[in-house]
Order: structure tokens, then C-alpha cells, then sequence
């Protein structure tokens, strides 16, 4: 079990009275929920369950995990739904539970330079959505065939989807097929830009992410699809910042990007990553999973990204004794920025299906 910003849970057991604070590993059956509590609740479970010494050292650990940023006991926290498959049946069946609040026309967002990964499941989601389009936005540098959109069409279509209609949302890139949308507490930017397409011609997103680690952010979940893959080609160069470093300035202009399409977008956005052929590198004792492990989705493209390095990283390993580096790696350097300027939660209930 992953404790919310690295809290080590260690010399615990991943259940007590049916609380959990962040997805474990345990064998569930379909509908299966992992209850996620306030502090108050946890420790009047406790009183009967563990001895004097444990409630100590498991109630602090609660009242460090509550009052760290972007954490809050009064929340109810978001639904995570996972299932262990990674076929299009389990795909579908993650959209429909998610999918209450989204009406009239369902973009679904990609990544145009992995199309062709795991096509197949693309292809049944979309076909399953009625008049569903596959949506992306262009590149913010000049470097391949993205940057335009034109070309970018033309390279998702040689990745084999010439199936369904694609809409690269900069349209004519023109200043008017732009938008900049405010992003209320910003820790370094105060503004996204991002296509009006998106705004206007949308009555909801799926957020569609082939999750993937290591990347340029440690890992690519639905916070990086969302934070620059939904950025316009200047709102993509104001989270980069000139070099393209990968600093801790960037991975909090990434946090604040989110948190502002997130404001906006609400209900509407939706995102569901698919964990395939995971190869994470090992380091410092932790042992990543690979393999195929599963489908997440949420509301809250946080708690998914966070559900998501929960899979992976089991047993859990301590963030305090990473170093930066490390922390860019493993992914924890990015949900720890997405938690300290609240672009989203890094507890929530973990539903399997």
C-alpha cells in the first residue's frame, strides 16, 4: 500500500476494519471497494484492533497524511475504477460507470504519436460511444510532423486509425481557435491556453492515456494528456519554460495547468489510463510491477495517476529518502507537486470491476 505523499505504512497491515488510504494488492472480486476514511473514523476503528504502541505510531501517521497539501479528511475522497483486465469489455465497462455527466458529442483524447498502442481497444471505445471523434491538439515545437495540423492528421491515420473521425483541435491555428482559461491559486502560472474546440463543439472528454513509464515526467498518465496534451502550442511552451528541463518549476506548471482545465471542465472530463507491456526501472530496493496490470479510470485525473504508480510500485517504497531525480522517476516528484497546488486528491476509494 502507497500511503499519499510517500508516508511509509510500513509494519502495518494494508487493512484495518476495512480502511485504506491508497489501493492495495490484495485478490478482490468484481465491485469490490476499498473504504477511504476521515482521521476521526480511522482511529475510533482502531481502539479495539491494534495495541497501544501501533494506535501511537498509525495515528500520527493518519495526522501527517491528512494535514499534508492537497489532502483533506473532510473531502469525500474520488472513485478510482480498476480492473485487472486490460481487454475492451473492461474499457467499456469503466466508461459507463463514469461516463453519467457527459452529453452531446465525446471527444476522446490521444496521443498521436501512440495511436497504434493498443488500437484495438481505441477502436471498440470509440465505436461503443455514438458519434464519438479521436481528439488531439499539435505539437508546441517544429521538430516531426505534429506541429501542424494538417500533418498531425495525416500521422494518426498512418497509425491505422482510419476508422473514426479525428479533430486536431488548433483547427486553422489561427489567435481565435485559442482560448486562455484561468487557473484559480496557481502556484507559478495563472493561465492555460487551450483550444476553444475543446470548450465549444465538446459536451465531455475521455481523457485516453496509454500509461507509460519511465517518460520525459517520470511517467505519462491523464495529468500529462491533460496539462500539456490539451495546452495550446503556446500553452505547451509556457509548462515546458524555455530548455524543456525537467526542474521542479515544470512539474509545478504542469500541477497548475491541470488544476485549471480542471476547474472548468468539472464533471465533463473523464480520465481512464490503460496500464499495458509496464517495463518501470527498478531503483533503491522498490520493485516495480510490469506486465499488463490493468485499466483506471476517474473523475479526478490525480487520484487515477495516482492509482496508477500505486499498481506499479508494490511492495510501496519511502518518497522522503528518494532524491529529486529519483522522485522524477518514480513518478512521485509530479503527484507531489499535483497535490501541493490542489489539482486533485491522492487518496480515493479504489472500486475493481
Amino acid at each position: 500500500m502507497i500511503w499519499p505523499l510517500g508516508l511509509s505504512a510500513a509494519g502495518f497491515d494494508e487493512k484495518t476494519d476495512g480502511m485504506f488510504f491508497a489501493a492495495g494488492d490484495a485478490e478482490m472480486g468484481a465491485g469490490h471497494k476499498e473504504k477511504i476514511t476521515t482521521a476521526s473514523d480511522v482511529m475510533s476503528g482502531l481502539r479495539l484492533s491494534l495495541s497501544r504502541r501501533r494506535t501511537i505510531e498509525l495515528g500520527l501517521a493518519v495526522g501527517m497524511a491528512f494535514s499534508a497539501p492537497g489532502v483533506r479528511a473532510a473531502e469525500e475522497p474520488p472513485e478510482v475504477f480498476f480492473s485487472p483486465e486490460v481487454s475492451a469489455d473492461a474499457l467499456i465497462l469503466i466508461y459507463e460507470k463514469l461516463s453519467g455527466d457527459l452529453s452531446g458529442r465525446v471527444g476522446i483524447k490521444i496521443h498521436g504519436g501512440e495511436a497504434a498502442v493498443n488500437l484495438p481497444l481505441f477502436r471498440a471505445l470509440q465505436a461503443h460511444i455514438p458519434e464519438s471523434r479521436f481528439v488531439e491538439t499539435n505539437w508546441a515545437s517544429d521538430f516531426g510532423s505534429r506541429r501542424h495540423t494538417a500533418a498531425h492528421i495525416a500521422e494518426i491515420r498512418s497509425q491505422g486509425v482510419d476508422f473514426a473521425p479525428v479533430d486536431v483541435l488548433d483547427r486553422a491555428e489561427r489567435p481565435e481557435d485559442y482560448v486562455k482559461l484561468p487557473i484559480p491559486g496557481g502556484a507559478n502560472l495563472k493561465e492555460i491556453e487551450v483550444c476553444r474546440a475543446m470548450l465549444e463543439d465538446y459536451g465531455g472528454i475521455v481523457v485516453l492515456t496509454n500509461f507509460k513509464i519511465p517518460s520525459f515526467a517520470g511517467y505519462t498518465g491523464a495529468v500529462k494528456n491533460i496539462g500539456i496534451g490539451w495546452a495550446s502550442p503556446d500553452g505547451k511552451a509556457a509548462v515546458h519554460e524555455p530548455g524543456y528541463q525537467r526542474s521542479e518549476a515544470f512539474f509545478t506548471n504542469l500541477a497548475d495547468a491541470v488544476k485549471g482545465i480542471k476547474a472548468r471542465m468539472g464533471r465533463k472530463m473523464i480520465a481512464i489510463s490503460i496500464l499495458s507491456n509496464i517495463h518501470a526501472e527498478p531503483f533503491g530496493g522498490a520493485a516495480p510491477k510490469t506486465g499488463n496490470l490493468g485499466i483506471i479510470g476517474s473523475l479526478d485525473p490525480v487520484a487515477a495517476d495516482q492509482a496508477a504508480c500505486d499498481l506499479i510500485w508494490q511492495p510501496s517504497h519511502t518518497a522522503q529518502r528518494q532524491s529529486i531525480d529519483q522522485k522524477i522517476d518514480s513518478g512521485w516528484l509530479q503527484l507531489e507537486k499535483l497535490a501541493a497546488v490542489g489539482a486533485g486528491s491522492r487518496i480515493y476509494h479504489r472500486t475493481v470491476v
